[in-house]
This record gives C-alpha cells, sequence and structure tokens, in this order.
C-alpha cells in the first residue's frame, strides 16, 4: 500500500485558492507555446506551488514556483500519437523536443490569455488515498512513486521526478478526451536539478493509454 493525494476536478467551482486549477484562458506563460504545426497549445491546468503546498504535502514540487501544463489537442483530428511518450526516441523527439506538450516552470507569477479555446475553468480538491501495489488507478493524483500503467519511462529518473497523473476523463465536459482517449493517463514530469543535454527541459508532459 502506498498514499497518493487524489484530485477531483470541480467544474462548478472554479476557485483557484487551492493553489490548482482546471483549464481556463489564463497561464504561467509569457508567450503561448504552439506545436511543431504553428497550432496554439491548449492549456490543460496550472499550479501555484506555494500556495498549493498549504494544502497538500508534496515533495516532488519546488516550493516557490509556478507551472502549467499544455498540450495538442483537436476535437476532431486523431492526435493520441502527437502527445504520447512509452520511451522511444522518435517518440521523444518527434513529440517531447519539438513542442506537442509543453510544460512552463517560472518563478514569476506572470500570466498570459490564450489565443483559442480553453477548458471551462474549474476548480479541484483533494483527498488522500490509498494504493494497494496491484492497484492500476484511473483517476488523477499527486505521487512521486511511478503507478502501476506508465511504462518505459524508467531512464527519465535520474533526471526528473513524477508529480503527478491526470486522467482524462476527469476534465470537464466535452474536454473528457483531452487526453485522446477518456481511459488515457497524462504524467507530469519536473527536472530534478539544471538542465544538461540528458534533460534539457524543466518539466515533461506527456500521455500513455492502454
Amino acid at each position: 500500500m502506498y498514499n497518493v493525494t487524489q484530485i477531483t476536478v470541480h467544474p462548478d467551482h472554479p476557485n483557484q485558492n487551492s493553489g490548482m486549477w482546471i483549464g481556463g484562458e489564463q497561464a504561467y506563460i509569457q508567450k503561448w507555446p504552439l506545436n511543431p504545426e504553428g497550432q496554439p497549445l491548449l492549456h490543460l491546468f496550472s499550479i501555484d506551488c506555494k500556495k498549493l503546498l498549504q494544502h497538500v504535502h508534496i515533495p516532488s514540487l519546488p516550493a516557490d514556483m509556478y507551472i502549467s501544463v499544455f498540450s495538442t489537442y483537436s476535437a476532431t483530428e486523431y492526435f493520441l500519437d502527437q502527445v504520447t511518450y512509452t520511451g522511444d526516441e522518435l517518440e521523444w523527439n518527434e513529440n517531447i523536443l519539438a513542442g506537442c506538450t509543453y510544460v512552463s516552470v517560472t518563478s514569476q507569477p506572470h500570466t498570459t490569455v490564450g489565443p483559442a479555446e480553453c477548458i471551462p475553468l474549474s476548480g479541484v480538491r483533494f483527498s488522500e488515498t490509498s494504493l494497494a501495489e496491484q492497484d492500476f488507478p484511473a483517476f488523477s493524483f499527486f505521487t512521486s512513486t511511478l503507478p502501476n500503467g506508465i511504462n518505459g519511462v524508467d531512464h527519465l529518473l535520474t533526471h526528473y521526478q513524477l508529480v503527478c497523473q491526470v486522467y482524462s476523463a476527469d476534465f470537464p465536459e466535452p474536454y473528457q478526451d483531452i487526453l485522446g482517449l477518456s481511459d488515457a493517463n497524462g504524467y507530469l514530469f519536473l527536472r530534478k536539478g539544471p538542465a544538461s543535454a540528458e534533460a534539457p527541459l524543466d518539466g515533461l508532459f506527456f500521455v500513455q493509454a492502454s
């Protein structure tokens, strides 16, 4: 057994005082990120670490940083392959490094309004939940322990730390396929130290689906 902090999305309560919010038109970024096709990425969620850590204990979060997570999304075209990473070098180069997803990590609380559609702004609530070693959790939660279902990422652990899993179906309607499939999981990792050839990005976000 191990404990995780479950994230429950509340579309009717967009209060950001918890330190985390889903969607909305504003994110912690100065220049809105674009994918390799020049399309604006969709803002998935943001975290005010200092505020969040007043509510829950998450050792993998830096104390005074602001994080926003973005991803490629289309309501009409298949895009799962563009945001997936399972340890494959081609996926790393064409999806992660190319910018099909993006993680902004900054010490400045400056926000920018996105140029396109946005997920309805939603608040979150937290609760402590226990997982058994054999569980394959289908919900969103903070953890530093790799959950069952994530594959091909052991090589990342030298330079990156898992922060959370987000479950696609937890997002508000009509964005419950936000990660390509309603039962897909997204994973946020943050870099442990300074940039290097092995760890060029401050944070990583990618999707896996069974």
